[in-house]
């Protein structure tokens, strides 16, 4: 699976509105990169994600048709540094209630049996358990740090005497970081009866399983848990045919906490019906035919409606296979927009990998803009990964890992994807520029005096201290420089402990190969015009406040104030870590452009050394053939030198080093990498002074030469 497909589709990115179903207007490539393995593959996806003191954990469970005496019913949590590393926890998978010595994370059956969903449930001869259930679902709360998930629920087996049963979500709580569990409510449940039998309620050949499977993604600019779902008409015992299955999604605010009544199905083109027994509309993806992404009231499934669910279907009276069946998703930074990936059609074949994107998720309009091409799938589940961070299912850069247990055919289990565009997302803030980073609490962020540390203050001083820039890393990511020191904000990633909740940023120095982890930041617009900051390597949004104790700190993301009293969430806010930018400074000076500049070779006269120092973004320099190769500034005078900004051709330096030296014989390497990157390079952080500076590249990236549009300086 070594190969390397890429396909381009052109549809388009612009803002969905009711009345068009025009496709975004960029073109998309697809890149599917080397698969690997995922060795604890079981029948849910795994969910990740990062405790309050730092740990990495996902969560994924196992529950099968069979009775109480067997081992197959467990919710597992694995616990590491990263999705790479994690292993099980043996801790918390084996963990049993010191109340109760018949509940445990290692069997779940009572548990299942005695949760809201299975005291009322029934057992049948091919389902001797009531119910089985499954957490797939996870997310930690802010206020307290308890655990919150979603439970699947399977029961009241053979309702009408054929092979499958109903459905049902309920949420669950732990309060001992996944020791113990209690399913507390119904979260999600079937507009119809799901009592046995009830002819009353499904007087035809069908009747309907109820809602399931579900996929949750916890959303940063707007404050809302998002849960993707699915439902199932189902032929009656005696009817032949198959099931035919639906997409379904609802919402609840985070600051709900998953309880009964905060869920809000999507219906007819409104969060209107409550999530317990409200109606539903099956979505589809945003086409010529259809440019409301979801399914008419007209053409919904009716339990008065005659025929098995494949007859209905040919009769026109029940839409077919949802295209955006138990879609997981993410936001992809590099994008700008949301990015799901559903079940394949045919799973039993296999077929491509089909992803969509929307950029607004209070509409639900799903444009399809590219596939894995001749790789195929049959994944039963999947989830996204940032490949960066490797611990992140929530925000993902341009390339990113797609995830598969059971059926993955040759896509993999785990497949580095990578999707380019024309038009990616457009920097909230000009990159030439500097900034105040204020809050909506009345903060400014500054570095200290003398010092890496960070703090806020109640109003901008005018001190350069207080500014930062913003440079784009090319993937969807940015560092953050302070104009005064060139250090870059950021935690240290060479410890989980910065993972942890409420660790303070610091401004430091770029590692040795350039930003580190740590020290880059997803730029995350709230649906209300404001920003955060969320860093990439602790999932944590960058907050102020006037609190000694806590001037600037990154703590998880809220919507809300923490009204728990409890001491984790303390007396956070949503407008400590609601940002603004505000431009502090006129674009920086290049102080190359114009310079005398020398290289050591070119590949012809028309690409001479001049051409990447003249201010012309349509002339290029390009050395010849062969390693290594330099290209020489002349600044006039000794500067200290804060930046480096190199705008490659496409043939780029993959090792190369940026020297200054004061005499152009003495040479000081202030920045050095053998994992060049092509495209833009900006090389924030630096600290070096002279009067001549120089790429010296050692690897060429491609087999041509060396080739810059631009090679810029910057300093004082």
């Amino acid at each position: 699976m070594a190969g390397v497909i890429a396909l381009a589709i052109a549809t388009a990115v612009g803002p969905p509105t009711p009345a068009s179903a025009t496709p975004p207007s960029a073109a998309y490539t697809v890149t599917v990169g080397a698969a690997g393995d995922f060795p604890y593959q079981t029948d849910s996806p795994a969910s990740p994600y990062i405790d309050k003191d730092g740990t990495f954990y996902f969560q994924q469970s196992y529950n099968q048709y069979n009775d109480a005496t067997t081992p197959d019913h467990y919710f597992q949590f694995f616990s590491g540094t990263t999705m790479d590393t994690a292993t099980l926890n043996t801790g918390i998978s084996n963990a049993t209630d010191p109340d109760n010595p018949q509940d445990s994370n290692a069997n779940t059956v009572w548990r299942c049996q005695h949760s809201p969903t299975g005291l009322t449930a029934t057992p049948s001869s091919g389902y001797p358990l009531g119910n089985y259930c499954d957490l797939i679902g996870t997310w930690v709360d802010p206020d307290t740090g308890d655990w919150y998930g979603l439970v699947h629920n399977e029961f009241t087996g053979q309702p009408f005497g054929d092979g499958l049963h109903f459905d049902s979500i309920d949420w669950a709580v732990s309060h001992n970081q996944g020791h113990t569990w209690a399913i507390t409510g119904h979260a999600i449940t079937s507009p119809y009866s799901t009592t046995r039998g009830d002819t009353g309620a499904f007087p035809q050949q069908s009747y309907y399983y109820g809602d399931g499977d579900q996929r949750l993604f916890a959303d940063v600019a707007s404050g809302y848990f998002y849960l993707y779902y699915t439902s199932r008409v189902v032929p009656k015992g005696g009817v032949s045919g198959a099931t035919v299955s639906q997409a379904h999604v609802a919402r609840c605010p985070m600051s709900a906490k998953m309880t009964t009544g905060c869920w809000h199905k999507w219906y007819d083109g409104t969060w209107s019906q409550p999530g317990v027994g409200g109606s539903e509309s099956n979505m589809v993806p945003v086409s010529a035919s259809n440019s409301t992404g979801y399914t008419p009231v007209a053409g919904e499934y009716s339990p008065s409606t005659p025929g098995s669910p494949e007859d209905q279907v040919a009769a026109g009276k029940l839409p077919p296979k949802a295209d955006l069946l138990t879609m997981n998703i993410a936001y992809d930074a590099y994008l700008g927009l949301y990015i799901g990936e559903p079940e394949v059609i045919d799973q039993d074949a296999g077929a491509t990998q089909r992803f969509y994107v929307t950029d607004d998720l209070s509409t639900q309009k799903w444009h399809l803009i590219g596939d894995t091409g001749s790789r195929t799938t049959g994944s039963w589940y999947r989830w996204f990964l940032d490949s960066v961070n490797k611990t992140s299912s929530t925000i993902i850069g341009k390339t990113f890992r797609s995830y598969c247990s059971v059926n993955c055919m040759d896509l993999g289990s785990k497949t580095d994807i990578t999707i380019s565009s024309t038009a990616p997302a457009v920097p909230p803030v000009d990159t030439s520029k500097t900034y105040l980073i204020g809050s909506a609490s009345g903060r400014v962020l500054a570095q200290t005096a003398g010092g890496s540390a960070t703090t806020s203050v109640p109003a901008a001083t005018g001190s350069a201290l207080e500014s930062w820039k913003f440079s784009p890393r090319g993937d969807g990511s940015f560092t953050i420089a302070n104009a005064s020191t060139g250090r870059l904000l950021g935690v240290d990633s060479s410890t989980t402990a910065t993972r942890a909740w409420a660790t303070k940023p610091t401004a430091t120095a770029p590692g040795s190969g350039g930003a580190t982890v740590g020290q880059q930041w997803w730029i995350i617009k709230n649906t209300t015009g404001t920003f955060r900051l969320v860093n990439r390597y602790s999932g944590l949004a960058l907050a102020m406040s006037s609190n000694a104790a806590r001037p600037a700190e990154t703590t998880p993301s809220r919507s809300w104030t923490n009204s728990t009293g409890n001491a984790v969430g303390g007396t956070r806010t949503a407008d400590e870590q609601t940002l603004t930018f505000a431009p502090t400074g006129s674009p920086a000076t290049d102080l190359a452009q114009g310079k005398p500049t020398t290289a050591s070779s070119v590949e012809s006269p028309s690409y001479p050394a001049a051409y990447a120092t003249d201010g012309s973004p349509g002339t290029r320099w390009s050395s010849g053939s062969s390693d290594p190769q330099w290209l020489r500034v002349d600044l006039g005078s000794t500067h200290t030198i804060r930046e480096v900004k190199l705008n490659w051709e496409a043939a780029y330096g993959r090792a190369f080093t940026v020297q200054t030296s004061p005499d152009s014989r003495t040479w000081t390497t202030i920045y050095s990498t053998t994992k060049g990157t092509g495209g833009v390079q900006d090389l924030t952080g630096l600290a070096g002074s002279g009067r001549y500076v120089r790429i010296y590249g050692t690897a060429r990236g491609t087999g041509y030469g060396y080739s810059l549009w631009s090679f810029e300086v910057h300093g004082t």
